[in-house]
């Protein structure tokens, strides 16, 4: 997986590389699970882009997020797609809310302004 990981830009995704990673033979499967609109810093054109991404094979599945540079936050070994792969993404889908929920309950437990 670390050269799944450093294959990727070391920046958030945009649409169109996540299709491309859909047709690639390495993956059976490539889901965004965020997307957000932002702006090509080159061009200053509109793009839309992810940080949060589910990739899987015929072996694994794993949850992936943008946090100055991919992490793995969620790996689940499968050993027949047919059967394993939905609870698998599921759990990786899981992984990636509760990774990204800690700076959010940070924020609700201030001092209530």
């Amino acid at each position: 997986m670390g050269e799944t990981l450093e294959s990727l830009p070391d920046r958030p995704l945009r649409q169109q590389e996540v299709t491309g990673l859909n047709h690639a033979d390495a993956f059976e499967l490539v889901v965004p699970v965020d997307r957000e609109e932002a702006v090509e810093a080159d061009t200053r054109e509109p793009v839309v882009v992810t940080e949060q991404l589910i990739l899987g094979t015929d072996d694994w599945v794993k949850g992936l997020v943008y946090d100055d540079g991919w992490l793995a936050v969620a790996s689940v070994a499968i050993d027949d797609p047919d059967e394993e792969r939905f609870d698998a993404m599921r759990d990786c889908e899981a992984a990636i809310v509760e990774y990204e929920r800690p700076g959010e309950r940070a924020d609700a437990g201030g001092d209530g302004s």
